[in-house]
């Protein structure tokens, strides 16, 4: 079964402060707002395919690859090669403190280290490289810490080059869950 990609990612940060006396008074409002529409495509702001999954019962001091180039697999289950990542984003689901995720490009062949001005990270795992994504989920209202990395051209990914990127759990932690969305373009 052949899938088709679009994508759409909505950021609105809108911080108030109140303001009680002095020239302006009143609600000041501090907005960050971003709407991307992804539209099925190979060249820049588009996307062609998408790859999510919810990891579980993931143990302590592990590290989960995912290789960009030929070993993910869609939902119809067709295989994913990412020449380009347009957007990675991980969400941490559990309430432990010391669950935290480092996420960031794999010690060998990794992804998303900055070259001619791409990139997500400035080094490797283990380099001095990756997002901390903190445990405070709340099941409850489902909110808790995410990374989102986004690159409207897209970040290259090359087979057994710079393909790699890595989720690690840390030591002396119980079992891990997140969701992860890759999603970018097979040129």
């Amino acid at each position: 079964m052949a899938s088709t990609f679009t994508g759409t990612v909505n950021i609105e940060v809108v911080l108030n402060q109140m303001v009680q006396s002095g020239i302006q008074n009143g609600v000041i409002p501090a907005r960050f707002i971003q709407q991307m529409q992804l539209a099925t495509g190979t060249t820049d702001g588009q996307i062609n395919v998408g790859y999510y999954k919810r990891e579980s019962g993931i143990g302590a001091s592990a590290t989960q690859v995912y290789n960009l180039v030929g070993s993910l697999t869609d939902n119809s289950g067709t295989t994913i090669n990412f020449d380009e990542v347009v957007l990675v984003a991980i969400r941490n689901l559990s309430a432990t403190a010391a669950n935290y995720l480092t996420i960031g490009p794999d010690a060998s062949n990794g992804f998303g280290v900055v070259s001619s001005n791409k990139g997500f990270w400035v080094a490797a795992l283990g380099s001095g490289g990756g997002s901390i994504v903190p445990a405070d989920y709340d099941s409850a209202s489902d909110t808790g810490s995410w990374v989102i990395l986004h690159s409207r051209v897209g970040i290259p990914a090359v087979d057994a080059s710079t393909d790699e990127l890595s989720v690690v759990t840390q030591s002396g932690t119980s079992a891990n869950t997140w969701d992860i969305l890759i999603i970018g373009r097979d040129n």
